[in-house]
């Protein structure tokens, strides 16, 4: 039996579900912890559910603060631990599987002494991506940062009586102090697209993005060849990036779709695209707030904009279709420059993010990009991908049980 432990973000969530899906048709039982939010999801891979107790963090409204983040995870870590433990005894599984993030299943693991086997969804927090990350950021918003989250994250670290570093609350290679490390990591991306490399005496295994075999079959419901915006499902909260990206489209001549969820004004969204339907006569702007699934949706398209998430640069990918990439956090930004190194995109210069000239110069660019589309399917066969990472769990299991 598996226990899974999941961050409650549909980013961190999708690229696990594959795994959760071979696992169970191999026939291992295996039982994920979640949000409410995921539960139709989770159960859908065929594992079990278990909710998370409620927590003060708004997984809809996370804080990019990494400060703050570390105090927000190391507070909802103190919560769930201490509720799920009992639970996690007396289902006395072989491993833990958990999201790198989920400082809580590491806590539970070394407190049951069962060993832990973590998933990397980005690329790996080791120290060239580390610095890269804080070039990206800046001395300005690193020291806005520390200075508005040292408080929080002193109280944090009392609250639970230094149980945990920041380190560690982050699953950061080499930062195991307190808690048992992991026996292996499992990073769901290319070693192709990770800065330098680490060797703290955990395993770690590249098996590159995670996928479900089955081709899309639905419908996008949608005439093909548009541009596809889509900044994720957490940090697509400015509207004015997707109104740059709508105009960039149509100044290009091609129709635009903007997939923007929940958290954005959908209503001033559609006011933009009338107006510029008006403007652009024989080319059409669609506002799109979710979709069962956006595999059907990404197919359809001609090119896709979007924030570099991992999820979505993937599955981008995966239809082969160019990206424009407009990261919105430090990682996404290391990870877009790293994907336009393969030839599959373009990133936006920063602070033009809102410029819907630039944007169009960046569609023109993607555009004209003639990717190397089966040298990128190569690397990702090479890495084994989901069915790897299922044989890799699935050893590790076995060597548990000896």
């Amino acid at each position: 039996m598996i226990v899974v432990f999941t961050t409650p973000a549909m980013g961190h969530l999708k690229p696990m579900l594959p795994v959760l899906r071979g696992l169970c048709r191999s026939g291992v039982r295996v039982v994920c912890y979640g949000h409410l939010s995921f539960e139709t999801v989770i159960r859908s891979s065929g594992a079990g559910f278990l909710p998370y107790p409620e927590v003060r963090y708004d997984v809809e409204r996370p804080d990019f603060n990494l400060v703050r983040m570390a105090a927000d995870i190391i507070d909802a870590s103190d919560a769930i631990a201490d509720a799920v433990l009992p639970q996690v005894r007396a289902m006395a599984p072989r491993l833990i599987l958990q999201d790198s993030l989920a400082l809580w299943g590491g806590r539970v693991g070394t407190a049951l002494g069962i060993p832990r086997v973590h998933t990397v969804t980005t690329i790996l927090f080791n120290r060239e991506t580390v610095r890269a990350m804080c070039r990206e950021d800046g001395p300005a918003k690193l020291t806005r940062d520390a200075l508005s989250g040292a408080l929080p994250l002193a109280r944090a670290l009392a609250r639970s009586r230094f149980a945990v570093t920041p380190a560690e609350a982050f699953g950061l290679p080499g930062a195991w102090r307190r808690l048992a490390p992991p026996t292996m990591e499992v990073v769901l991306n290319l070693r192709e697209v990770q800065e330098g490399v680490v060797s703290d005496g955990v395993r770690r295994c590249f098996v590159g993005p995670t996928m479900d075999e089955a081709p899309a079959t639905g419908s996008s419901g949608l005439p093909p060849g548009y541009v596809l915006v889509t900044f994720g499902t957490l940090s697509n909260t400015s509207g004015g990036r997707f109104e740059a990206a709508m105009r960039g489209a149509m100044a290009v001549g091609l129709p635009v779709v903007a997939l923007c969820g929940g958290k954005v004004d959908q209503e001033r969204l559609r006011e933009v695209a009338a107006s510029l339907e008006a403007a652009h006569p024989g080319l059409w702007a669609g506002v799109v707030g979710r979709v069962p699934e956006i595999e059907p949706v990404i197919r359809d398209a001609a090119a896709v904009v979007h924030h570099a998430g991992t999820g979505s640069a993937w599955e981008a990918a995966r239809f082969r279709k160019p990206a424009l990439f407009v990261p919105t956090i430090a990682d996404q930004m290391v990870f877009a420059t790293r994907l336009e190194r393969l030839g599959i995109g373009w990133r936006l210069p920063r602070g033009s993010e809102t410029d819907d000239s630039a944007v169009a110069r960046g569609l023109d660019a993607i555009l004209s990009l003639d990717p190397d589309w089966e040298a990128l399917e190569s690397m990702q066969a090479r890495a084994g991908g989901t069915a790897r990472a299922v044989g890799l769990l699935l050893d590790t299991m076995r060597e548990a049980g000896r």
